[in-house]
């Protein structure tokens, strides 16, 4: 008799994966071969510690420099603090580390910047170590080749943001929750390890990475064939939650304690409302996948190799495709999935399923020929290391709001004479609060112009940064008639190295025309 029995959706997407996407058992760990670790190692060093002193990038390279020695200024490490006020926006893990360096080498813009090149650097490492564990080591070693060459991970990565620092705690939890749950038996250990590097993330940038580093795994476990009883019980995942959490809910209820306003600013404002009701960073639904392609080239090439590896019916090709590869497919898919899905988007979010894409690019990559492949990867060496140590740092220094020596003159001049304030309008100016030392300048949104007004019209003479590029115009049209404009000057892109005279206006035009968060600096005095 024929079986009326119907499969549910649940049972088809669990077939689908494990026994036609990835069906193979996982290889035994191979070790890695002592001349690939020297050469990942030298060129992780080249390709992140290069151009550490170029010019902070507005506005964000300057903000995350800022915070920190304002903490370490304020003798309050606990609250993060921005231009003298608390910046609830994100934990403090980055600025820890980064005070960490200025009380160990200075502070400096290299110093700043080396926290998230070493993070970088582990996650090379790193990726190719956890690789091999569970992929064939040419897999894993061709995938993380991949992610050492890609611009998005030693360009966007070893900036002085929060994300390089993010991927790589990432990374690692999503290795630890594999090596703990993801074969036929459950390892403690590796279960703790993942809760503390949870509880790493959440201190790193909020719920998000308890999110990237636990869904994944769920999403295997509901999709994996495997004995319930070698699956975590519903105590595991209470234990691991707790130990998450306990790491990070000291420092966030110390601060709800001291400021009833945190909660509301950290959680709902810059979390809650940033995915649902973006307020800032708007854009399409698809604005990940150009920046997948740039950040991960040349490995994104092999983008259509990889997918008809996964469609084919091939036993031989089969037989490649095991639990582990559709892991790392389950977490770089997700991270890119989520935020694609929020409305506020930046570049850099998605540099966490970096590691794991590269890793499904290893394998795809991994029957090129080796006279091919190197040749390739060599022609793309040279190309990136130009990148990194002369277009990147003369970009960052072109656009620099301290590259042009006579707006800081014309600055320092007028700071010199007495009763003289200093504020920005509409957005603050991090590179000129670096450049001076001074977490005092407030700043004026144009929706605050009445308050604006009221602190020029309470001294003499101000200084005003203009960091938008009408910005000026516009203040002139709202100044009182009491108020002039006595002084200006415009923050221009300096001459380009290179380029020819008859080009030079056009290629400042296409650069920005100005620096990067300043555009004019005015001097506003007050009359009888």
């Amino acid at each position: 008799m024929l079986s009326t029995n119907t499969p549910t959706l649940a049972q088809w997407w669990r077939v689908l994966f494990s026994q036609v996407l990835f069906p193979a058992s996982d290889p035994l760990p191979e070790p890695g071969k002592p001349l690939r670790w020297v050469i990942l190692t030298v060129l992780a060093l080249g390709v992140c510690l290069a151009g550490l002193n170029m010019p902070l990038l507005e506005p964000d390279e300057t903000r995350y420099a800022n915070i920190p020695r304002e903490m370490l200024a304020s003798g309050d490490l606990a609250i993060p603090v921005l231009d003298g006020e608390p910046y609830y926006d994100k934990p403090p893990l980055l600025y820890w580390s980064i005070a960490c360096s200025y009380e160990l080498f200075g502070v400096s813009i290299q110093s700043a910047r080396v926290i998230p090149s070493l993070a970088v650097i582990a996650t090379l490492l790193l990726t190719y170590a956890f690789g091999k564990k569970n992929l064939p080591e040419e897999t894993a070693w061709r995938g993380t080749l991949i992610l050492a060459l890609a611009p998005g991970m030693v360009g966007m990565g070893r900036l002085l943001l929060l994300d390089g620092l993010l991927t790589l705690v990432v990374f690692l939890g999503q290795a630890a929750l594999w090596q703990a749950a993801g074969k036929a038996t459950f390892h403690r250990r590796w279960w703790v390890s993942a809760a503390i590097l949870a509880g790493i993330g959440l201190m790193t940038k909020g719920p998000i990475a308890l999110l990237l580093i636990v869904v994944p795994l769920m999403a295997y476990l509901c999709l994996s064939p495997e004995a319930p009883g070698e699956r975590p019980t519903w105590r595991g995942w209470l234990a691991f939650g707790m130990l998450a959490t306990g790491i990070a809910l000291p420092w966030h209820l110390s601060l709800a304690l001291r400021d009833p306003e945190f909660l509301r600013h950290y959680f709902w404002e810059h979390h809650v409302l940033r995915f649902l009701q973006p307020f800032d960073h708007i854009r399409g639904t698809f604005f990940y996948l150009p920046i997948l392609a740039m950040g991960l080239f040349p490995g994104s090439l092999l983008v259509i190799k990889l997918g008809r590896q996964l469609a084919s019916t091939n036993c031989q090709e089969r037989s490649t495709r095991n639990q582990a590869l559709g892991y790392w497919l389950l977490a770089g898919s997700f991270c890119v999935f989520f935020f694609s899905l929020s409305g506020c988007k930046l570049p850099t979010y998605v540099l966490p399923a970096f590691p794991a894409l590269a890793l499904l690019l290893g394998h795809a990559a991994r029957d090129i020929p080796a006279g091919w492949w190197r040749g390739c990867l060599t022609a793309w060496l040279i190309i990136l290391t130009s990148g990194v140590h002369l277009f990147l740092p003369c970009y960052a220094w072109l656009r620099s709001p301290l590259a042009d020596k006579q707006v800081l003159a014309f600055l320092d001049s007028e700071l010199a004479q007495n009763n003289t304030g200093l504020v920005a309008y509409p957005r603050p100016c991090h590179a000129i609060s670096w450049h001076l030392n001074r977490a005092n300048i407030r700043h004026f949104r144009s929706k605050d112009f009445d308050a604006f007004r009221a602190d020029i019209l309470s001294r003499p003479r101000t200084v005003v940064l203009c960091t938008h590029r009408h910005s000026l115009a516009g203040l002139k049209q709202l100044l009182p008639p009491r108020v002039r404009v006595s002084r200006e000057i415009r923050c221009e892109i300096p001459n380009l190295p290179i380029v020819p005279n008859e080009w030079q206006i056009p290629a400042k035009i296409f650069l920005g025309e100005t620096a990067l968060g300043l555009c004019d600096v005015a001097v506003l005095e007050v009359g009888p």
